[in-house]
């Protein structure tokens, strides 16, 4: 007898309508049928042939289909036998850091070298998005940059309001730099365009639309999701968006995101002690996508990164993302904004002004 293998990293999520098949090793991922899916479930105990006699000799084609398009994608292979020692995936995560991913909103005004953040960027930060909404110097973003070439930061994230001079070959030399910039996104620009800077390997946005605060965050997409290891394992036992994430808005108020109403302090008055040890702060980081409305039910729910921010009843904290138009009950999506069921929301949280 021949059996079909999946690969470790190769993971079903099933939703009420629809599945996906991620490949967190490759990252990618493919929307399939329930029926393939459960085909699939059923070839992880069964051999090929009592599959076929399971589902019915005239579904032999199909099935089969489904077998090769797993081999084609080297998601999988076939053997002669089940074999029990293949060690499944390990679903835990964890990290060294009480804090992984920061956000500053950035504001001259503040001093980004002051005790709090030289103590929190001494906490193995990985990520750091810097936001800037109106038009700033480009020698104040290489300062702001400078203050973060002793940390252990992998990754940089640059929102910036477009601006002629921000041509690709200056931001290209600007990378270079500043290697630990990874992505640069350019809003109020004349269109919507991407390029490629620094040999290819940094991704440019161009984003026709402005971004003049926070309240352009928080919008569920297709092309954000995320198929790999990292997000995947976090996703079976956080918040994808808010675990161990902290941000400072304009005011230098710290919060979990810019768009969150509930702050913890401030960064000339308060402790990163003082923050890590409030309950309160780590309290929307542990809510599962498969704890939240709707979410629990969606095929895409572990390569979404989620918002707490803004939910459609903003009195539960559990309510699905106000900004997502994908329903995974007819696989469907549409313009959340045009939603009726959503207004009231919408009207609550005072996002007219960025949909109108």
């Amino acid at each position: 007898m021949e059996y079909l293998h999946l690969y470790a990293n190769c993971r079903l999520v099933k939703g009420a309508s629809m599945s996906l098949l991620c490949d967190l090793q490759m990252r990618r991922f493919y929307h399939i049928p329930n029926d393939t899916a459960d085909v699939l479930l059923f070839l992880q105990q069964h051999s090929i042939e009592e599959c076929i006699a399971h589902y019915g000799e005239d579904n032999r084609k199909t099935i089969t289909g489904y077998i090769d398009f797993v081999l084609s994608k080297e998601m999988g292979f076939t053997d002669h036998q089940l074999l029990p020692e293949l060690i499944p995936l390990d679903l835990s995560w964890d990290r060294y850091s009480a804090i992984t991913n920061v956000i500053i909103e950035y504001q001259e005004a503040i001093n980004y070298d002051g005790p709090f953040f030289r103590e929190l960027f001494d906490l193995h930060v990985q990520g750091l998005e810097i936001r800037c909404y109106r038009r700033t110097e480009l020698g104040k973003i290489r300062e702001l940059l400078e203050l973060f070439n002793g940390t252990t930061l992998k990754f940089i994230k640059l929102v910036l309001p477009y601006a002629e001079a921000l041509t690709l070959p200056v931001l290209d030399q600007l990378v270079k730099q500043y290697p630990r910039v990874k992505s640069l996104l350019l809003h109020s620009a004349p269109t919507d365009q991407s390029a490629k800077i620094f040999e290819g390997s940094v991704p440019v946005a161009f984003f026709s639309h402005p971004i003049n605060s926070c309240l352009a965050c928080g919008e569920i997409r297709s092309d954000y999701f995320i198929s790999n290891m990292e997000l995947f394992t976090e996703s079976q036992h956080y918040n994808t968006c808010l675990n161990r994430k902290l941000s400072i808005d304009q005011q230098g108020y710290i919060r979990n995101c810019p768009s969150m109403r509930e702050d913890f302090g401030q960064v000339t008055t308060t402790s990163l002690q003082q923050v890590l040890d409030n309950k309160g702060f780590h309290r929307y980081g542990k809510i599962r996508k498969d704890e939240i409305a709707v979410c629990k039910d969606c095929e895409f729910r572990h390569v979404c990164t989620d918002c707490r921010a803004y939910v459609e009843d903003p009195q539960d904290m559990y309510s699905r993302p106000l900004k997502c138009g994908y329903d995974p009950y007819t696989n469907n999506w549409e313009d959340w904004t045009k939603h009726p069921l959503k207004h009231a929301a919408i009207a609550a949280y005072g996002l007219e002004e960025i949909i109108n």
